[in-house]
């Protein structure tokens, strides 16, 4: 599938440049058949066509980070997490990110660590935030590493928390 992907996305890529040299070539003949296959390409595909496709390549694209270091943690045997939050803050506010990928198993709120979510990895283990401002996710949802999961506001008295347990 990705290489089918790939293999379309240089051949469109090949296709543009090619339709680009032609337009701007001099050469009448190729001027004329590239202003023919632009003239086909917009009255066949709509602003809504090329939006869509560009959905689709940024999803494909944005999984790749997570589908790499997946490889990677199969590879060695170790898994790789992610930054759980970011380290500048915003009007004293941080996006908190998923530190690897897997599936929410609870999230809710505790006199400890106040709203917190809870994310199981698999067989490698588990992730916990808490004190956080906002969860955006909820249980069953299956997240990718970097996914924003919620959001921490610093505060004096609660500090962002974070642990990670692995499994034996």
């Amino acid at each position: 599938m990705k290489r089918k992907i790939m293999e379309q996305t240089c051949f469109c890529i090949i296709i543009a440049l090619a339709l680009f040299i032609s337009v701007n070539s001099g050469t009448p003949v190729l001027e004329k058949g590239a202003q023919t296959v632009l003239n086909y390409m917009h009255t066949s595909y709509t602003l809504e066509d090329v939006k869509e496709a560009a959905h689709i390549g940024a999803v494909f694209a944005s999984a790749l980070p997570g589908k790499v270091s997946g490889a990677i943690a199969v590879m060695t045997g170790k898994m790789t997490l992610g930054d759980p939050i970011d380290e500048d803050y915003e009007n004293g506010r941080a996006a908190v990110y998923a530190a690897a990928g897997g599936e929410v198993t609870s999230a809710g709120e505790n006199e400890e660590i106040g709203k917190y979510i809870r994310i199981t990895h698999g067989s490698m283990g588990e992730s916990l935030y808490g004190n956080l401002e906002s969860v955006y996710v909820k249980v069953p949802e299956r997240v990718r590493k970097g996914q924003v999961i919620g959001m921490y506001e610093k505060k004096e008295d609660k500090d962002f928390y974070f642990s990670f347990k692995e499994y034996d």
